[in-house]
Protein backbone atom coordinates (compact mmCIF):
# COMPACT_ATOMS: atom_id res chain seq x y z
CA UNK A 1 0.00 0.00 0.00
CA UNK A 2 1.19 3.23 -0.72
CA UNK A 3 1.94 5.72 1.97
CA UNK A 4 -0.33 8.87 2.17
CA UNK A 5 0.73 12.34 0.60
CA UNK A 6 1.80 14.53 3.56
CA UNK A 7 0.90 17.89 4.13
CA UNK A 8 2.04 21.01 6.05
CA UNK A 9 -0.37 22.11 8.12
CA UNK A 10 0.68 25.51 10.57
CA UNK A 11 -1.64 25.89 14.02
CA UNK A 12 -1.01 28.51 17.10
CA UNK A 13 -3.21 28.68 20.34
CA UNK A 14 -5.53 32.01 20.22
CA UNK A 15 -3.23 34.38 21.00
CA UNK A 16 -0.18 33.15 19.07
CA UNK A 17 1.88 32.95 21.71
CA UNK A 18 2.80 29.30 21.05
CA UNK A 19 3.11 28.04 16.94
CA UNK A 20 3.89 24.78 15.28
CA UNK A 21 3.69 23.01 12.18
CA UNK A 22 2.75 19.51 11.50
CA UNK A 23 3.00 17.07 8.83
CA UNK A 24 -0.35 14.72 7.97
CA UNK A 25 -2.36 13.19 5.32
CA UNK A 26 -4.51 15.80 3.88
CA UNK A 27 -7.85 16.35 6.62
CA UNK A 28 -10.13 17.46 3.45
CA UNK A 29 -10.58 13.80 2.54
CA UNK A 30 -10.01 11.80 6.21
CA UNK A 31 -9.42 13.72 9.25
CA UNK A 32 -9.66 13.48 13.69
CA UNK A 33 -10.47 15.82 16.08
CA UNK A 34 -7.08 14.26 17.69
CA UNK A 35 -4.40 13.35 15.27
CA UNK A 36 -0.57 12.12 15.38
CA UNK A 37 1.85 13.90 13.10
CA UNK A 38 5.16 12.45 11.80
CA UNK A 39 6.43 15.42 12.35
CA UNK A 40 5.87 17.95 15.12
CA UNK A 41 7.91 21.30 14.91
CA UNK A 42 7.45 24.08 17.33
CA UNK A 43 8.29 27.65 15.16
CA UNK A 44 7.58 29.88 18.29
CA UNK A 45 7.18 29.97 22.18
CA UNK A 46 9.05 26.53 23.26
CA UNK A 47 7.92 26.12 26.66
CA UNK A 48 5.31 28.39 26.79
CA UNK A 49 2.15 25.92 27.21
CA UNK A 50 1.45 24.60 30.89
CA UNK A 51 1.09 20.92 31.54
CA UNK A 52 -1.36 19.49 33.35
CA UNK A 53 -1.61 15.29 34.47
CA UNK A 54 -4.23 13.78 36.29
CA UNK A 55 -5.17 10.38 37.53
CA UNK A 56 -2.20 7.47 36.12
CA UNK A 57 -0.68 10.81 34.76
CA UNK A 58 -0.02 8.76 31.12
CA UNK A 59 -0.74 11.78 29.66
CA UNK A 60 0.41 15.07 30.19
CA UNK A 61 -2.37 17.74 28.31
CA UNK A 62 -0.46 20.76 27.29
CA UNK A 63 -2.03 24.21 26.88
CA UNK A 64 -1.74 28.19 26.41
CA UNK A 65 -1.65 29.68 29.69
CA UNK A 66 -2.35 33.31 28.28
CA UNK A 67 -5.54 32.37 26.21
CA UNK A 68 -6.42 29.11 27.46
CA UNK A 69 -6.35 26.97 23.84
CA UNK A 70 -5.74 23.10 24.68
CA UNK A 71 -3.11 22.54 21.97
CA UNK A 72 -1.29 19.37 22.35
CA UNK A 73 -1.00 15.96 24.55
CA UNK A 74 2.00 13.89 24.74
CA UNK A 75 1.72 10.49 25.59
CA UNK A 76 4.02 8.96 28.08
CA UNK A 77 4.74 5.94 25.99
CA UNK A 78 8.22 4.42 24.21
CA UNK A 79 7.59 6.73 21.35
CA UNK A 80 6.55 9.49 23.94
CA UNK A 81 3.70 10.59 21.44
CA UNK A 82 2.17 13.70 20.59
CA UNK A 83 -1.62 13.98 19.84
CA UNK A 84 -2.74 17.50 18.23
CA UNK A 85 -6.09 18.96 18.81
CA UNK A 86 -7.18 19.89 15.34
CA UNK A 87 -10.44 21.36 16.57
CA UNK A 88 -8.72 23.70 19.01
CA UNK A 89 -5.29 24.36 17.43
CA UNK A 90 -5.51 24.21 13.32
CA UNK A 91 -8.83 26.09 13.63
CA UNK A 92 -11.01 24.36 11.55
CA UNK A 93 -13.36 26.24 9.18
CA UNK A 94 -16.69 25.89 10.40
CA UNK A 95 -17.90 28.64 7.73
CA UNK A 96 -19.76 25.74 5.00
CA UNK A 97 -21.54 23.95 8.15
CA UNK A 98 -23.54 27.65 8.65
CA UNK A 99 -24.20 28.15 5.15
CA UNK A 100 -22.13 31.12 4.64
CA UNK A 101 -19.36 31.40 1.99
CA UNK A 102 -15.37 31.70 2.37
CA UNK A 103 -14.11 34.96 1.83
CA UNK A 104 -10.55 33.96 2.79
CA UNK A 105 -10.29 36.66 5.24
CA UNK A 106 -10.28 34.84 8.23
CA UNK A 107 -7.11 32.42 9.09
CA UNK A 108 -7.90 28.94 8.15
CA UNK A 109 -5.67 25.94 6.97
CA UNK A 110 -8.29 24.16 4.94
CA UNK A 111 -11.79 24.86 3.23
CA UNK A 112 -13.42 21.81 5.20
CA UNK A 113 -16.05 20.99 7.63
CA UNK A 114 -15.95 19.53 10.67
CA UNK A 115 -18.89 18.42 10.84
CA UNK A 116 -18.24 16.52 7.49
CA UNK A 117 -14.59 14.66 8.65
CA UNK A 118 -14.45 10.65 9.43
CA UNK A 119 -14.21 10.89 12.94
CA UNK A 120 -12.43 7.63 15.03
CA UNK A 121 -14.09 7.76 18.16
CA UNK A 122 -12.63 6.37 21.26
CA UNK A 123 -13.95 5.62 24.75
CA UNK A 124 -11.26 7.83 27.03
CA UNK A 125 -14.24 7.45 29.67
CA UNK A 126 -13.91 3.69 29.87
CA UNK A 127 -10.02 3.87 31.01
CA UNK A 128 -10.10 3.48 34.59
CA UNK A 129 -9.50 4.69 36.86
CA UNK A 130 -12.73 6.33 36.12
CA UNK A 131 -12.94 9.88 36.56
CA UNK A 132 -15.26 11.55 39.27
CA UNK A 133 -16.30 14.63 38.40
CA UNK A 134 -15.06 16.91 41.70
CA UNK A 135 -19.10 18.34 42.02
CA UNK A 136 -20.22 14.86 42.72
CA UNK A 137 -24.11 15.45 42.78
CA UNK A 138 -25.63 15.91 39.21
CA UNK A 139 -28.80 18.01 39.75
CA UNK A 140 -30.39 19.50 43.45
CA UNK A 141 -32.91 21.72 44.28
CA UNK A 142 -34.71 21.21 41.31
CA UNK A 143 -38.67 22.75 40.78
CA UNK A 144 -41.18 22.38 38.56
CA UNK A 145 -39.53 25.26 36.06
CA UNK A 146 -36.20 24.62 36.74
CA UNK A 147 -33.12 22.65 37.66
CA UNK A 148 -30.45 23.43 39.58
CA UNK A 149 -27.35 21.87 37.73
CA UNK A 150 -23.79 21.18 39.09
CA UNK A 151 -20.72 21.38 37.14
CA UNK A 152 -16.64 22.13 37.22
CA UNK A 153 -13.64 22.35 35.36
CA UNK A 154 -11.59 18.81 35.36
CA UNK A 155 -9.48 19.24 38.54
CA UNK A 156 -12.04 21.21 40.35
CA UNK A 157 -10.68 24.40 41.04
CA UNK A 158 -13.80 26.07 39.58
CA UNK A 159 -17.29 24.50 41.06
CA UNK A 160 -20.88 26.02 40.58
CA UNK A 161 -24.22 25.36 40.46
CA UNK A 162 -26.62 26.83 37.72
CA UNK A 163 -30.37 27.29 37.69
CA UNK A 164 -32.37 26.77 34.31
CA UNK A 165 -35.45 25.55 32.45
CA UNK A 166 -34.31 22.26 31.29
CA UNK A 167 -31.50 22.30 28.63
CA UNK A 168 -33.27 19.83 26.62
CA UNK A 169 -36.12 22.70 26.15
CA UNK A 170 -33.56 25.81 26.24
CA UNK A 171 -31.03 24.01 23.91
CA UNK A 172 -27.29 25.58 24.02
CA UNK A 173 -25.61 27.67 21.34
CA UNK A 174 -22.78 26.45 19.27
CA UNK A 175 -20.54 29.37 18.12
CA UNK A 176 -18.57 29.49 15.46
CA UNK A 177 -15.90 32.25 16.28
CA UNK A 178 -12.02 31.53 16.33
CA UNK A 179 -12.08 30.83 20.60
CA UNK A 180 -15.24 29.34 20.69
CA UNK A 181 -14.24 26.88 17.62
CA UNK A 182 -11.17 25.75 19.59
CA UNK A 183 -12.39 25.32 22.92
CA UNK A 184 -15.50 22.97 21.35
CA UNK A 185 -17.94 25.51 23.89
CA UNK A 186 -21.35 25.26 23.70
CA UNK A 187 -23.01 28.16 25.94
CA UNK A 188 -25.78 28.48 27.96
CA UNK A 189 -27.27 31.88 29.22
CA UNK A 190 -28.20 32.16 32.70
CA UNK A 191 -28.92 35.10 34.82
CA UNK A 192 -25.93 36.05 37.01
CA UNK A 193 -28.40 35.66 40.03
CA UNK A 194 -28.82 31.79 38.60
CA UNK A 195 -25.30 31.02 38.59
CA UNK A 196 -23.09 30.43 41.87
CA UNK A 197 -19.65 30.19 41.24
CA UNK A 198 -16.62 28.76 43.17
CA UNK A 199 -13.17 29.49 42.90
CA UNK A 200 -13.55 33.06 40.75
CA UNK A 201 -9.79 33.36 41.91
CA UNK A 202 -8.35 30.39 39.93
CA UNK A 203 -10.03 31.59 36.65
CA UNK A 204 -8.03 33.32 34.02
CA UNK A 205 -9.44 35.31 31.80
CA UNK A 206 -8.72 35.86 28.35
CA UNK A 207 -10.08 38.85 25.83
CA UNK A 208 -9.35 39.80 22.75
CA UNK A 209 -10.69 42.01 19.74
CA UNK A 210 -13.69 44.02 21.22
CA UNK A 211 -12.62 43.44 24.66
CA UNK A 212 -16.32 42.58 25.16
CA UNK A 213 -16.53 38.52 26.00
CA UNK A 214 -14.30 37.59 28.59
CA UNK A 215 -13.51 33.58 27.92
CA UNK A 216 -12.53 32.32 31.63
CA UNK A 217 -10.62 28.68 32.21
CA UNK A 218 -9.01 27.79 34.77
CA UNK A 219 -5.37 28.17 35.30
CA UNK A 220 -4.99 24.54 36.61
CA UNK A 221 -6.46 22.71 34.17
CA UNK A 222 -7.44 24.93 31.31
CA UNK A 223 -11.32 24.23 30.98
CA UNK A 224 -13.37 26.76 29.65
CA UNK A 225 -15.99 27.29 32.30
CA UNK A 226 -17.76 30.83 32.13
CA UNK A 227 -17.74 33.87 30.15
CA UNK A 228 -17.03 37.39 31.97
CA UNK A 229 -19.11 39.46 29.60
CA UNK A 230 -18.72 43.02 29.51
CA UNK A 231 -20.41 45.51 27.20
CA UNK A 232 -18.25 47.02 24.75
CA UNK A 233 -18.20 50.95 24.91
CA UNK A 234 -20.77 51.56 27.72
CA UNK A 235 -23.42 50.16 25.14
CA UNK A 236 -25.24 47.72 26.75
CA UNK A 237 -26.12 44.83 24.12
CA UNK A 238 -29.42 43.38 25.53
CA UNK A 239 -29.27 39.92 24.62
CA UNK A 240 -26.22 39.88 27.36
CA UNK A 241 -27.09 42.33 30.00
CA UNK A 242 -26.96 40.30 33.40
CA UNK A 243 -26.25 37.27 31.79
CA UNK A 244 -23.27 34.73 33.30
CA UNK A 245 -22.76 32.48 29.82
CA UNK A 246 -22.01 29.16 31.10
CA UNK A 247 -19.85 26.26 29.09
CA UNK A 248 -22.36 23.41 28.97
CA UNK A 249 -19.55 20.92 28.36
CA UNK A 250 -18.89 21.39 32.06
CA UNK A 251 -22.07 20.53 33.14
CA UNK A 252 -22.51 17.18 35.43
CA UNK A 253 -23.96 14.06 34.15
CA UNK A 254 -26.47 15.67 31.08
CA UNK A 255 -26.93 13.81 27.79
CA UNK A 256 -25.57 16.77 24.99
CA UNK A 257 -26.70 14.41 22.41
CA UNK A 258 -30.29 14.83 23.88
CA UNK A 259 -29.90 18.27 23.88
CA UNK A 260 -30.88 20.82 20.50
CA UNK A 261 -27.92 22.59 19.46
CA UNK A 262 -28.64 26.39 18.29
CA UNK A 263 -25.80 28.20 15.73
CA UNK A 264 -24.72 31.68 15.82
CA UNK A 265 -22.38 33.24 13.14
CA UNK A 266 -19.83 35.03 15.46
CA UNK A 267 -17.12 34.48 13.28
CA UNK A 268 -18.58 36.81 11.39
CA UNK A 269 -18.43 39.80 13.47
CA UNK A 270 -15.55 42.71 12.95
CA UNK A 271 -13.07 42.87 13.60
CA UNK A 272 -12.56 39.70 11.75
CA UNK A 273 -9.88 37.22 13.80
CA UNK A 274 -6.25 37.22 12.23
CA UNK A 275 -2.71 35.74 12.94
Amino acid sequence: MAEPILETYHGNCHCGAFKFSVKLPELKQKGYLWVFPSSFVVEKGEGTLKDYLFSNKTTTHKFCPICGTSVMGQIHNEAQTIGINVRRALFINHESEFGFDTDGQVRTLRDFDEDKLEITHSNGASVEPHYVPPNTSDVSDSTESAKCYRGSCHCGKITYDVQSKPLEEVGVLKCNCSICSRNAALWIYPSEKDVELRGEDHLTVYRFARKASGHAFCSTCGVSVVNNFEHPEGKVIAFMDGKLPVNARTINGIDLKAIKVNKANGKALAPLYEM
